[in-house]
């Protein structure tokens, strides 16, 4: 009899064991990993709430930064105003029969206009210098031409360069301050 409850003893154990390895651990995996989702979703659920919460105020705050950075982008100057400016020199040029070789406004007051916001009035000015060829007279004429202009603003520096060989023609270096906030008005 004693040997009968061992083996009894024995196969309840051994069905025990395999029941837990078969039945109950894949449950309480299942379990745990169906508790850790519903965990998971419940934060996602708080962070959706808090977010919709704070929605208004992320569109507003949203609306308000497109009006400033389309107020501020009205307020600069783009590179079509420059090379309107520059357009004007060269039909200049071409009226007095002066070539142009080089204009050179300063990089750094080009970044500077696009940083600064204009004032009230809305006008600034490039320091702008150009390198020209032509003949003493016609270059005279140009720079009378030029100084008529409503962008024109006054002198910084103008130096000739000739040779002594006749057939190079002489260059003229010419820097004046140009008005920016007219070019608007008159395109």
């Amino acid at each position: 009899m004693k040997s009968q409850l061992a083996i009894y003893s024995l196969v309840g154990v051994i069905l025990v064991v395999t029941w837990i390895f078969v039945a109950l651990l894949p449950y309480y995996r299942e379990y745990s990993a169906v508790e850790t989702q519903i965990l998971e979703a419940q934060q996602k659920l708080v962070d959706f709430q808090q977010t919709i919460l704070f929605l208004p105020e992320y569109v507003k705050t949203r609306n308000e930064l497109a009006r400033k950075k389309a107020e501020l982008n009205s307020s600069l100057y783009t590179k079509e105003n420059i090379l309107s400016l520059f357009e004007k020199f060269y039909v200049l040029a071409d009226k007095n029969q002066v070539n142009i070789v080089e204009i050179t406004p300063p990089i750094e007051e080009l970044l500077q206009i696009n940083r600064i916001i204009p004032d009230s009035i809305g006008l600034m000015f490039l320091n702008i210098s150009l390198r020209i060829e032509g003949d003493y007279q016609d270059f005279g004429k140009f720079v009378s031409a030029m100084e008529r202009e409503p962008f024109y603003r006054g002198p910084n520096h103008c130096n000739i360069i000739g040779t002594y060989d006749r057939n190079l023609k002489v260059q003229y270096h010419v820097g004046f301050k140009s008005l920016l906030g007219s070019l608007k008005n008159e395109v």
